[in-house]
């Protein structure tokens, strides 16, 4: 650790760049902590999990839950929705951060709407009482966003 002398009192304090990357230390802890909790606990009041493991629960919202006739923004949001719905909240973020690194490494083309897209879809999924309202509110969110450059 580097030792900064103050002006003031003369005395020494720690480096600044130091006490950051404790507080950021502290907050990846602290988060991680917080998703343990609640990692794989399906949205309250809602339908039963579809999976056992993270991975086999969202490919089995994708594959029985997610209407296929959807365009690109609506199908972020819904398939987000769904697996916030029948999996959990953070699968759902996890699901989204996979998908757009996988774009990135691979062939698809990773954009940051669709990141977008998938945060109104667990928005959606928090409000919406049934499937039918969680595809409507990501229709209205999907109209709303801006459309890509072509």
């Amino acid at each position: 650790m580097m030792i900064f002398p103050t002006a003031l009192s003369g005395t020494a304090c720690p480096s600044p760049t130091r006490t950051a990357s404790s507080r950021l230390a502290g907050l990846a802890l602290l988060t991680a902590a917080a998703l343990s909790l609640c990692a794989c606990t399906p949205l309250a009041g809602r339908d039963a999990r579809l999976g056992k493991s993270s991975y086999g629960c969202m490919q089995r919202v994708v594959a029985e839950k997610l209407p296929a006739d959807l365009d690109g923004a609506q199908a972020h949001c819904m398939a987000a929705g769904l697996i916030a719905r029948y999996c959990s909240p953070s699968e759902a973020w996890l699901a989204s951060a996979g998908k757009e690194l996988r774009d990135l490494l691979g062939p698809g083309d990773a954009e940051v709407r669709d990141l977008d897209s998938d945060r109104r879809g667990m928005q959606c999924a928090r409000t919406a009482a049934d499937e039918l309202t969680l595809h409507r509110c990501c229709a209205v969110a999907a109209a709303a966003l801006p459309k890509p450059p072509s």
